[in-house]
């Protein structure tokens, strides 16, 4: 299969973001934000977070299409469903997970509306031992996951692994607590983890960031679940602006970061297990 360009996904991806908005409300949103106050109506901005996101999407995307449309595809905790239902649009097999039971009827026409697109919508929570999705896949994708949960990731990934085809890819993508800005903030003595009062304005049990990662912690990750990385990525998301406005803008820390990779805002591997020679 070719490998759609960034402008080609990025007007299909835009267009999933728009009509994924048609079924999102306010109630919806202060529902989500009761255990975590950042995602408030007055303090984040979903919308634009979606829609800067369709590079992290593009990404992931990258690491699997060329091999062809014929994949079974799980996204693991799909919730918005925007990427799942991206890929349908592309032509893939998609399931998508999510932990159903932690949400109120209202969200019922949002993941109906990625149910209409053909994806397959199943309530699954990968944190709870012995959980399984019927089937195996050829990729799954685990993306702005793994930093919300603040246990052992270990039942976590024994669920995953347990999901793959004994040659699909697993692609992780986690925040870089090593990202160019956290360092800096940490250097002047200010926190590079979530601010107190965002945990103190939440309800129990807080469902914000707890653990961000470096790149030598997801590479522990792999090899304690037994995976070969195939590949590493580090990207940057948020700043839409291209790189020499940028590096007009600030200098040091663009330099910095097209220098040193794992610098950059996200980290991300694309995984498989290991083989026996």
């Amino acid at each position: 299969m070719k490998l759609v360009t960034f402008q080609e996904f990025n007007e299909i991806y835009q267009e999933s973001v728009r009509t994924v908005f048609t079924y999102w409300t306010p109630q919806m949103q202060m529902e989500i934000a009761t255990h975590c106050y950042s995602w408030s109506p007055n303090v984040f901005d979903f919308q634009g977070y979606l829609q800067a996101s369709a590079i992290r999407f593009y990404k992931a995307y990258s690491t699997f299409a060329e091999n062809g449309c014929e994949q079974t595809i799980c996204d693991i905790g799909g919730f918005w469903s925007v990427f799942p239902i991206t890929l349908r649009k592309l032509g893939f097999a998609v399931t998508m997970t999510e932990s159903l039971q932690y949400y109120s009827n209202s969200f019922n026409n949002l993941f109906k509306h990625a149910a209409d697109w053909g994806v397959t919508v199943v309530s699954y929570d990968p944190f709870q031992a012995g959980a399984i999705v019927p089937g195996c896949f050829d990729v799954i994708t685990i993306m702005a996951v793994l930093e919300h949960y603040p246990h052992s990731l270990k039942t976590f990934m024994d669920n995953i692994t347990s999901m793959l085809n004994s040659k699909g890819i697993l692609y992780i993508e986690v925040p870089n607590i090593a990202y160019w800005p956290k360092r800096i903030s940490l250097l002047f003595g200010r926190t590079p983890l979530v601010q107190l009062q965002e945990i103190y304005k939440s309800k129990v049990p807080f469902i914000g960031h707890h653990h961000e990662f470096t790149i030598g912690e997801l590479r522990d990750l792999a090899k304690l679940s037994k995976l070969a990385i195939a590949q590493e990525l580090y990207f940057n998301y948020s700043a839409q602006n291209n790189f020499f406005r940028r590096f007009i803008a600030q200098p040091l820390e663009t330099l910095i970061q097209f220098a040193i990779p794992d610098t950059r805002e996200v980290l991300a591997i694309v995984c498989q297990q290991y083989t026996k020679s």
